[in-house]
Protein backbone atom coordinates (compact mmCIF):
# COMPACT_ATOMS: atom_id res chain seq x y z
CA UNK A 1 0.00 0.00 0.00
CA UNK A 2 2.65 2.29 0.88
CA UNK A 3 4.78 1.68 -2.00
CA UNK A 4 1.29 2.18 -4.27
CA UNK A 5 0.66 5.64 -2.80
CA UNK A 6 4.68 6.73 -3.44
CA UNK A 7 4.14 5.62 -7.14
CA UNK A 8 1.18 7.70 -7.11
CA UNK A 9 2.85 10.81 -5.49
CA UNK A 10 5.57 10.53 -7.89
CA UNK A 11 3.70 10.34 -10.79
CA UNK A 12 1.52 13.22 -9.63
CA UNK A 13 4.87 15.59 -8.91
CA UNK A 14 5.73 14.42 -12.74
CA UNK A 15 2.54 15.48 -14.25
CA UNK A 16 2.36 18.30 -12.62
CA UNK A 17 5.95 19.62 -13.33
CA UNK A 18 5.27 18.50 -17.04
CA UNK A 19 2.53 20.35 -17.09
CA UNK A 20 4.33 23.58 -16.05
CA UNK A 21 6.74 23.15 -17.78
CA UNK A 22 4.98 23.18 -21.47
CA UNK A 23 4.91 26.60 -22.22
CA UNK A 24 8.63 26.53 -21.73
CA UNK A 25 8.78 24.20 -25.24
CA UNK A 26 6.11 26.69 -27.14
CA UNK A 27 8.38 29.21 -29.85
CA UNK A 28 7.93 32.38 -28.09
CA UNK A 29 8.05 35.03 -31.58
CA UNK A 30 9.26 38.24 -31.08
CA UNK A 31 7.02 39.77 -33.90
CA UNK A 32 3.46 40.32 -33.40
CA UNK A 33 3.18 39.52 -37.44
CA UNK A 34 5.50 36.51 -36.72
CA UNK A 35 3.36 35.01 -33.61
CA UNK A 36 -0.51 35.30 -35.96
CA UNK A 37 1.44 33.02 -38.62
CA UNK A 38 2.92 30.62 -36.34
CA UNK A 39 -0.13 30.57 -34.53
CA UNK A 40 -1.97 29.50 -38.10
CA UNK A 41 0.80 26.62 -38.80
CA UNK A 42 0.34 25.50 -35.02
CA UNK A 43 -3.57 25.70 -36.23
CA UNK A 44 -2.48 23.83 -39.28
CA UNK A 45 -0.97 21.19 -37.87
CA UNK A 46 1.68 21.77 -40.07
CA UNK A 47 5.41 21.87 -38.79
CA UNK A 48 8.29 24.35 -38.85
CA UNK A 49 11.62 25.56 -38.07
CA UNK A 50 11.46 28.96 -35.68
CA UNK A 51 14.92 30.80 -36.78
CA UNK A 52 14.75 33.72 -34.57
CA UNK A 53 15.55 37.04 -35.42
CA UNK A 54 18.68 37.48 -37.79
CA UNK A 55 21.06 40.18 -38.08
CA UNK A 56 18.87 42.48 -40.34
CA UNK A 57 16.40 42.51 -37.43
CA UNK A 58 14.15 40.09 -39.75
CA UNK A 59 12.58 37.25 -37.84
CA UNK A 60 12.58 33.87 -39.96
CA UNK A 61 10.75 30.68 -39.63
CA UNK A 62 11.68 27.97 -42.33
CA UNK A 63 8.26 25.80 -43.27
CA UNK A 64 8.37 22.63 -46.34
CA UNK A 65 5.89 21.29 -48.54
CA UNK A 66 5.73 17.95 -50.80
CA UNK A 67 3.82 19.21 -53.91
CA UNK A 68 2.71 16.74 -57.26
CA UNK A 69 5.49 17.73 -59.22
CA UNK A 70 8.12 18.37 -56.51
CA UNK A 71 9.22 16.23 -53.71
CA UNK A 72 10.37 19.25 -51.30
CA UNK A 73 9.59 22.47 -51.55
CA UNK A 74 11.08 24.37 -48.90
CA UNK A 75 10.50 28.41 -48.34
CA UNK A 76 12.20 30.98 -45.85
CA UNK A 77 9.80 33.44 -44.37
CA UNK A 78 11.25 36.45 -43.18
CA UNK A 79 9.01 38.89 -41.43
CA UNK A 80 10.36 42.64 -41.44
CA UNK A 81 10.67 44.28 -38.02
CA UNK A 82 8.45 47.48 -39.13
CA UNK A 83 6.13 44.62 -38.70
CA UNK A 84 4.29 46.08 -42.16
CA UNK A 85 5.73 43.07 -44.66
CA UNK A 86 6.47 39.61 -45.03
CA UNK A 87 9.40 38.17 -47.24
CA UNK A 88 9.00 34.74 -48.76
CA UNK A 89 12.36 32.81 -50.67
CA UNK A 90 12.67 29.06 -52.26
CA UNK A 91 16.20 29.14 -52.99
CA UNK A 92 17.53 26.58 -55.44
CA UNK A 93 14.18 25.21 -56.83
CA UNK A 94 16.89 24.41 -59.73
CA UNK A 95 20.22 24.25 -60.91
CA UNK A 96 21.51 24.59 -64.19
CA UNK A 97 24.01 24.59 -66.80
CA UNK A 98 25.26 27.92 -67.50
CA UNK A 99 24.74 27.04 -71.72
CA UNK A 100 21.30 27.16 -70.92
CA UNK A 101 21.01 30.60 -69.77
CA UNK A 102 19.32 31.90 -73.26
CA UNK A 103 16.92 28.90 -73.06
CA UNK A 104 16.29 29.23 -69.15
CA UNK A 105 15.89 33.28 -69.20
CA UNK A 106 13.53 32.86 -71.71
CA UNK A 107 11.24 30.33 -69.60
CA UNK A 108 11.64 32.61 -67.04
CA UNK A 109 10.07 35.62 -68.57
CA UNK A 110 7.04 33.56 -69.27
CA UNK A 111 6.56 32.15 -65.82
CA UNK A 112 6.40 35.69 -64.51
CA UNK A 113 3.94 37.04 -67.25
CA UNK A 114 2.41 33.85 -66.32
CA UNK A 115 2.18 33.97 -62.80
CA UNK A 116 0.77 37.07 -60.19
CA UNK A 117 2.41 37.08 -57.15
CA UNK A 118 5.50 35.05 -57.06
CA UNK A 119 8.57 36.24 -59.33
CA UNK A 120 11.47 33.51 -60.56
CA UNK A 121 14.76 34.89 -60.89
CA UNK A 122 17.60 33.21 -62.88
CA UNK A 123 20.81 33.83 -59.89
CA UNK A 124 23.78 33.85 -62.07
CA UNK A 125 26.36 33.56 -59.23
CA UNK A 126 25.05 29.94 -58.80
CA UNK A 127 22.94 29.48 -61.90
CA UNK A 128 19.78 28.12 -60.03
CA UNK A 129 16.50 29.48 -60.10
CA UNK A 130 15.42 31.20 -56.93
CA UNK A 131 11.14 32.12 -56.15
CA UNK A 132 10.22 34.97 -54.37
CA UNK A 133 7.35 36.49 -52.74
CA UNK A 134 6.68 40.08 -50.64
CA UNK A 135 3.48 40.85 -49.48
CA UNK A 136 1.97 43.53 -47.46
CA UNK A 137 1.17 43.18 -43.65
CA UNK A 138 -0.58 45.20 -40.84
CA UNK A 139 -0.32 43.62 -37.23
CA UNK A 140 -3.43 42.77 -36.46
CA UNK A 141 -5.54 39.59 -36.20
CA UNK A 142 -5.38 38.56 -39.90
CA UNK A 143 -1.31 39.06 -40.02
CA UNK A 144 -1.25 35.04 -39.92
CA UNK A 145 -4.02 34.21 -42.13
CA UNK A 146 -2.17 36.94 -45.04
CA UNK A 147 0.99 35.31 -44.56
CA UNK A 148 -0.38 31.68 -44.41
CA UNK A 149 -1.96 32.13 -47.99
CA UNK A 150 0.90 34.13 -49.24
CA UNK A 151 2.60 30.62 -48.17
CA UNK A 152 0.42 28.82 -50.25
CA UNK A 153 0.35 30.89 -53.36
CA UNK A 154 4.45 30.33 -53.49
CA UNK A 155 4.33 26.87 -52.65
CA UNK A 156 1.58 26.18 -55.73
CA UNK A 157 2.98 28.01 -57.98
CA UNK A 158 6.33 26.79 -57.58
CA UNK A 159 4.76 23.24 -57.47
CA UNK A 160 2.93 23.66 -60.46
CA UNK A 161 5.58 25.82 -62.69
CA UNK A 162 8.19 22.85 -61.99
CA UNK A 163 7.81 20.50 -65.08
CA UNK A 164 8.68 23.29 -66.84
CA UNK A 165 11.69 24.51 -64.99
CA UNK A 166 12.78 20.55 -64.13
CA UNK A 167 13.95 20.67 -68.34
CA UNK A 168 17.13 22.51 -67.35
CA UNK A 169 17.47 20.75 -64.12
CA UNK A 170 21.20 19.35 -64.47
Amino acid sequence: MKTLRTLCAVLLVLSLVLCTSAPAFAVSAQYGTTQSFLQVLNDEDHRYHYMGIDDDDFEQVNVSFAGDNLDDIAVEIYFDPELDSVSMRSWYVISFDESDLIELLLTVNELNSDYKYATFVADLSDYSVDVKLDCPLRDDANAGEIAFDALYYIVSIIDEAYPELEIFAK
